[in-house]
């Protein structure tokens, strides 16, 4: 996570250093379109998107380790509730079974993600959430 957000600070501080040499090179041509601001804008708009592709990928670090925290709640739940005597006429819940439906629903949001024929998103070899279940861990 740190060399991500590394990485998204030395985009933004390349993204203000080009928005500035146009300034620059605007008020150097006195307003007039020349080679050199063709450059800085050209300049500016390569460090624009690598800006948005560096925050994206930010994005998707703290979204997976929003589902990996969620995951690891909803498993610790269960299992704390598991120990508990049913309240309520409730019955416990498993952690396999839990898990299971975990890794149903995240494989179906996997494919919502893909869309009607769209291309296959790589995923890592356990369960989409990033948790491997028991039986997956007694391999």
């Amino acid at each position: 996570m740190e060399s991500t957000i590394k990485t998204m600070s030395s985009a933004y501080e390349d993204f203000a250093a080009a928005a500035a040499s146009v300034v620059r090179e605007r008020e150097a041509s006195g307003g007039r379109r020349t080679a050199a601001t063709d450059v800085a804008l050209e300049n500016f708009r390569q460090r624009w998107e690598l800006f948005r592709a560096s925050c994206d990928r930010a994005e998707e670090v703290m979204d997976m380790a929003r589902r990996r925290i969620t995951t690891e709640y909803v498993v610790d739940a269960a299992a704390s509730a598991a120990e508990r005597p049913a309240e309520g006429g409730l019955t416990p819940v498993s952690v396999p079974r839990l898990e299971q439906a975990l890794h149903a629903v995240n494989s179906l949001a996997a494919d919502l993600r893909r869309g009607p024929g769209g291309a296959a998103v790589s995923s890592p070899s356990s369960s989409p959430s990033g948790v491997a279940s028991q039986a997956e861990k007694a391999d």
